[in-house]
């Protein structure tokens, strides 16, 4: 038992060290190796954690390590195994084997699949950008800023913090969120999606109703405070195509890192 025990804290260690050399926010892969959310895990049966999948129950899942390309087969094997399933995912690629032809492969794995080339954009937070640009963010009269509360968890404008954590007693304990209210209505909301070493990637979501207002941009600076505050580091990511992210990271003082190629599976 206790061979095993060490093979498996040996595999684990891999496992990590091989998801630092991605050098990108993936948060959500730790989370799931830390079993801090639910998710699945595999590696190659050839070449062990030179080559790993994992996904996190909310559909963000990543392919890795510095063997991927040897195991080009077996990977795609297994991750066409997904294509079928009722949800969709959003599989991410180790920058380092970027070029190697997966969307291509997979669709002759699965004909008929929908397998769509998006780039997934990474950033690093500058504290003294944010800190010169902090002043410009602020809710309208009638709207207060204030902690997320545990009736909170449930709050969906397009994603909910129930889709990151187990209940609301796990979203409180590890980041919670800020929310603009007004009237007892949640606004917009900004929380922790993902946790990474000492660092909290950020989810937000305003009332579709209720954008335009300077509302995501304004819980997402109090988040930040909040963070900084705590000595944790915020994180970003988002789609390359979501302009709209992409310009609001960089006025709260993000800075474009890393791109990362993913696919998008839409179930049929």
């Amino acid at each position: 038992m206790g061979a095993m025990a060490d093979l498996a804290a040996r595999a684990d260690s891999q496992l990590l060290a091989s998801l630092t050399a991605v050098g990108a926010n993936v948060g959500f892969v730790r989370a799931v190796l830390d079993g801090v959310v639910d998710g699945e895990v595999w590696t190659s049966p050839s070449f062990g954690s030179g080559a790993a999948y994992a996904r996190h129950h909310y559909g963000m899942s990543l392919i890795w390590g510095d063997r991927l390309g040897d195991a080009f087969d077996e990977v795609v094997a297994h991750v066409a195994t997904r294509i079928a399933a009722p949800e969709p995912e959003w599989l991410q690629v180790d920058p380092r084997w970027a070029a190697l032809p997966w969307a291509e492969a997979l669709r002759r794995s699965v004909p008929g699949a929908e397998v769509a080339e998006e780039v997934r954009a990474n950033f690093a937070f500058d504290p003294q950008r944010f800190a010169r640009q902090r002043s410009g963010f602020a809710v309208g009269e009638g709207w207060v800023l204030e902690p997320a509360r545990g009736e909170d968890f449930a709050f969906d404008a397009g994603v909910a913090p129930s889709a990151f954590w187990r209940d609301a007693e796990q979203f409180l304990a590890h980041g919670g969120g800020w929310c603009a209210r007004r009237d007892g209505v949640v606004g917009a909301m900004a929380f922790a999606s993902f946790p990474y070493c000492d660092g909290l990637e950020i989810g937000i979501e305003t009332r579709r109703e209720l954008r335009g207002r300077g509302l995501g941009a304004a819980v997402a600076a109090a988040m930040i405070d909040d963070l900084l505050a705590r000595g944790t580091t915020p994180v970003w990511s988002c789609r390359r195509g979501n302009e709209a992210s992409f310009r609001l990271a960089t006025r709260l003082g993000f800075v474009p890192t890393v791109e990362l190629p993913y696919l998008l599976f839409q179930p049929a």
